[in-house]
């Protein structure tokens, strides 16, 4: 019955059929997902159920560190350190100190040469500690990297036991204990566990020790004890002299020598056998050797000692160093499909195990553009894919779960801090796993291009350094104001002249619709106390308030009643500026405010007699007054108290946007910038000032709950991803708003274009690019726009998965976000000619389709109807409305021809046609309006009453005409046909 895509679109409904290549695509990324998550999965579960059995037998943790004393075997540890001046000292010395008899613990830093300050940082450190140092001659063979520097430094020790440790880390005391005893019960390597402590450096290094801890709690103990296969850490680590000797065998025997004859030469006239048991083309040598020691069956222990690493502080070190780490596996992966394990079972977990650290990300990325691609094309997707894609969704839920839990048990921070950073770090995992997802883009194409360089890593010593208590609360934003005042209000007035006169340009030319009758007919014409409680209608009374003086003011015309939400929308445009101006800076607001004053979706509902104008100024204007409360005055308070009670008085998703500032608020570092005891406060306040309005929605929703009362919201579709779809294409600008009709199949593959192109100018906003490389946008103002755009929408989804509450245009406030993000990621754009061609896709895409906006006819042509049978009727004739709320009638006050109503068919009873009945007995002509209608009881009656004359179809409203009267049925024989009631 749909062939359009944009009626699709307005009617909710897919109009293609199941794609069997995105079928196919979405079955793949959703089966590898899930495979790769029972991988991971099962020895997490069998290494629960194994220690539950343990604890009822009493029995010993096999995989846990061995508690014999294994006596002081010799430990060599070799520490690679190559720019590292300002932390080798935090190494060396936890090594030394270490509790371990000194006679036993060498310690070898290797140096590469031409790095004078860590040179000299290491001679200093010599003259306070007993320690050796080689440098790695230019001439040994390879590239300069760790493996190279590991393999070099092997050959010159002579330890039991040979230990790996990176120059920024910090090992805990026992550690060393731990491994004689280990190697004492027969393990014949082992690794410590490993902790990124600096999580207050920000949001990436939060995530990053939530991914240790996942990982070093609670996953590598599982694999041990169920035999995975374990990939190494690159600190940390150690092996008996005679497993790496032997590995060093294996893989010259498996994968043959890379080494040419000029090699060999070099290392017979130093006196060196050539050992390599790091690989020194991989750049995650130690991933490699855990695999490949696993292969060759040696036996594993996991070490309960700590070692607190330093994750990267920057955007640019972290992607380095993630690039470096998926470049390596991928390698890996690669190389062992060249020279292949021995057994099926070997390849199996060598190459999954290569392959699972890019599964994740790739796969989430992958669903995430399919599924928007899909939503795009209106495919409607089978239940198998629905089965794969819940499974894929249970996955991601529970994975981050474990993230918080990992974070959680890693972490020493204060409770509340604990339990703020554990919900940040499941909330925002997605967003993580997408930065990973970009490095595995760039390892790829940097593999593809033969590049296995060893990208450094920067360190500062902030796991030593860092101070973890409360962030700074900074005030207000400094740089905010890059422009002079008369030019930023100069530019502020003339978008302001711009946004009236797309918004006044021929608004009254449209009938008004439904719910703009139901504003101006019946909420705003009641009697001020009857429209502040009317009790079966959702939405809180403040816009009907205005609008009832408002039409007292101007009178009731179209023109009139819809200028009300003009000023609302100029309002918008102006508290948008601001609230980008006070986030980021003040050609931010500007870029904002024009986007606003262009966009469709904001001039429409700035064109309407409803009050989503009115909603989405005072979201703009209370978020505003949120993000000023760092300021620490009475008028900040102020205003947002005032603010944010007159939000909620104005639509019920306002909760929903108070509830995005609690969030962010919790979630935040610094409370928001905001006291506690100064936000508690305002919170106390506003609740007393919307508690009239909460004690009625609260009976309102327990009456819709429980069938007893409020309002009617069964017309609301169910959730689906589609509907968040038609969210995006709205906010921009697709111009097919209900109920005009003004989207065409050009017009949508348009919209769909832009709407990547608004997508990555959101990534732009988030990471920034400048001549330090990428960095991280503020977090406090990049998390306060992310809360307001993801709350409104993601939250009343969810919960309509119970009780279906969500309408794309109720989450009209997240477009403020949505606006203030793609303006700041313009902002962020370092070349002038990508940023101005940007920002004119966007204004001419605006441009043509607010000419499309212009050119729409609405479906809900009232005044044409109304017109029409005022034309025809005469004063003995009736006009029957189906269904009808009163208000539909409004074009009709005044005329000589009476009106009524009777319900929808499937509300119509016996009753309902014994009244159409007898009119049909007086009247000589009855018209019959049906809204959404069909053939349904009314119909068939009266086409028995009467000889139908005539039907029109006007958009979604069918009239039709009956005279020349003849004898009526006995309704039962009609609603008995229908089974709509038994007589």
């Amino acid at each position: 019955m749909i062939q359009d895509p944009t009626i699709a679109l307005v009617m909710g409904t897919p109009y293609l059929s199941p794609n069997p290549a995105i079928t196919a695509l979405t079955v793949l990324f959703g089966v590898v997902w899930t495979l790769a998550n029972f991988y991971t999965f099962y020895p997490l579960v069998q290494a629960l159920v194994l220690a539950v059995a343990d604890r009822v037998r009493g029995s010993t943790d096999d995989n846990g560190v061995p508690a014999a004393d294994g006596g002081t075997p010799i430990i060599d540890v070799l520490l690679a350190a190559y720019d590292e001046a300002a932390v080798v000292e935090q190494a060396v010395v936890s090594v030394l100190e270490a509790n371990y008899p000194a006679d036993s613990l060498q310690l070898t830093v290797l140096l590469e040469p031409g790095d004078e300050a860590t040179h000299d940082a290491v001679a200093a450190l010599r003259e306070r500690y007993d320690f050796d140092v080689l440098t790695v001659p230019e001439g040994y063979p390879g590239d300069p990297n760790k493996p190279r520097a590991l393999n070099y430094g092997f050959e010159h020790t002579d330890g039991d036991v040979v230990g790996v440790v990176d120059a920024e880390d910090v090992v805990a005391p026992s550690v060393f204990r731990e491994v004689a005893a280990a190697i004492a019960e027969g393990a014949d390597y082992a690794q410590g566990r490993l902790d990124m402590a600096n999580e207050g450096d920000g949001w990436l290094n939060l995530l990053f020790r939530a991914e240790y801890g996942y990982w070093y709690t609670l996953v590598t103990p599982a694999f041990a004890r169920v035999d995975y296969p374990i990939p190494m850490a690159g600190t940390t680590c150690f092996f008996c002299r005679s497993v790496l000797e032997t590995a060093s065998e294996a893989r010259l025997e498996q994968r043959g020598d890379p080494w040419d004859e000029r090699a060999w030469a070099w290392m017979r006239d130093h006196g060196l056998a050539g050992v390599r048991p790091w690989d020194p083309r991989n750049v995650t040598e130690d991933f490699e050797l855990g695999l490949f020691l696993w292969e060759l069956g040696y036996d594993f222990a996991y070490l309960d000692a700590v070692t607190t690493e330093e994750s990267p502080p920057s955007l640019d070190g972290w992607l380095d160093q993630r690039t470096r780490w998926k470049k390596g596996k991928v390698y890996t992966f690669l190389d062992r499909r060249a020279h292949p394990p021995a057994t099926t079972g070997d390849r199996a977990h060598i190459y999954w195990q290569s392959a699972l650290p890019h599964l994740g990300p790739l796969n989430v990325a992958g669903l995430v553009v399919l599924l928007l691609i899909s939503n795009l094309a209106e495919y409607r997707p089978s239940t198998l894919v629905g089965v794969v894609l819940s499974l894929g969704a249970t996955f991601a839920v529970v994975t981050s779960g474990l993230f918080a839990i990992g974070y959680w048990r890693a972490t020493d921070a204060p409770l509340w801090t604990r339990t703020r950073r554990a919900l940040l770090s499941t909330a925002t995992l997605p967003l993580y796993w997408l930065l990973q997802w970009g490095a595995d883009i760039r390892a790829l194409v940097r593999l593809y291009g033969g590049n296995l360089s060893w990208e450094h890593t920067d360190h500062f010593g902030r796991q030593v350094a860092s101070d973890d208590g409360p962030a700074e609360r900074t005030g207000r934003r400094a740089g905010r104001i890059t422009l002079p005042r008369y030019q930023r209000w100069g530019a502020l007035v003339l978008v302001l002249v711009v946004a009236a006169t797309l918004r006044m340009f021929a608004l009254g030319g449209w009938s008004l619709w439904t719910d703009e009758l139901y504003s101006v007919a019946v909420r705003g014409d009641l009697p001020v106390w009857d429209l502040l409680i009317l009790p079966n209608d959702p939405h809180p009374p403040l816009y009907y308030l205005l609008l009832h003086w408002w039409m007292d003011l101007v009178g009731e015309s179209r023109v009139a009643v819809r200028s009300l939400s003009v000023l609302a929308g100029l309002a918008t445009t102006v508290a948008v500026y601001l609230l980008g101006t006070e986030l980021f800076d003040d050609r931010t607001g500007l870029l904002a405010a024009v986007m606003v004053a262009a966009s469709t979706f904001f001039i429409h509902f700035s064109r309407v007699a409803r009050m989503y104008a009115l909603f989405t100024f005072l979201t703009a204007f209370s978020w505003y007054w949120y993000a000023r409360l760092r300021d620490d005055t009475t008028t900040s308070a102020t205003g947002y108290v005032i603010t944010t009670a007159l939000l909620v008085y104005t639509h019920v998703y306002g909760l929903f946007v108070l509830f995005a500032q609690h969030v962010y608020t919790s979630l935040s570092e610094v409370d928001g910038g905001i006291r506690r005891r100064r936000w508690a406060g305002v919170t106390a306040a506003l609740g007393v000032l919307t508690l009239p309005w909460a004690g009625l929605l609260t009976y309102r929703v327990v009456g819709i709950l429980f069938g007893t009362g409020g309002a009617n919201i069964e017309w609301i579709p169910e959730p689906s991803s589609v509907l968040l779809t038609q969210t995006a294409l709205s906010y921009v600008g697709f111009p097919d708003f209900y109920p005009l009709r003004a989207g065409t199949t050009l017009v949508y593959l348009l919209a769909s274009a832009l709407l990547f192109v608004f997508v990555a100018q959101l990534a732009a906003a988030v990471v920034r690019v400048d001549e330090t490389g990428l960095t991280l946008e503020d977090p406090q103002s990049v998390g306060q726009m992310a809360a307001l755009l993801f709350v409104p929408t993601l939250v009343p989804l969810f919960i309509s998965l119970a009780v279906p509450i969500y309408v794309p245009r109720y989450a009209a406030p997240a477009g403020v976000a949505f606006v203030v993000l793609a303006a700041r990621g313009l902002r962020n754009i370092p070349t002038e000619r990508v940023r101005f061609g940007l920002l004119a896709v966007v204004l001419l895409s605006s441009l043509a389709f607010t000419g499309v906006y212009y050119t729409a006819d609405s479906v809900e042509p009232w005044s044409t109807v109304s017109t029409s049978i005022e034309a025809e009727a005469g004063p003995d004739d009736v006009v029957v409305y189906q269904p009808g709320g009163g208000y539909v009638e409004h074009y009709d006050e005044g005329a000589a021809v009476e009106t009524t109503t009777v319900p929808y068919s499937a509300r119509i009873t016996k009753d309902d046609l014994l009244y159409l009945g007898n009119l049909s007995a007086r009247r000589d002509t009855v018209f019959l309006v049906q809204y959404y209608g069909e053939d349904g009881p009314a119909v068939r009656y009266l086409d028995a009453c009467h000889g139908e004359q005539s039907r029109r179809a006007l958009g979604v409203i069918t009239v039709h005409r009956y005279a020349d009267r003849a004898t009526c049925p006995a309704p039962g024989r009609i609603l008995n046909t229908t089974g709509t009631v038994s007589e």
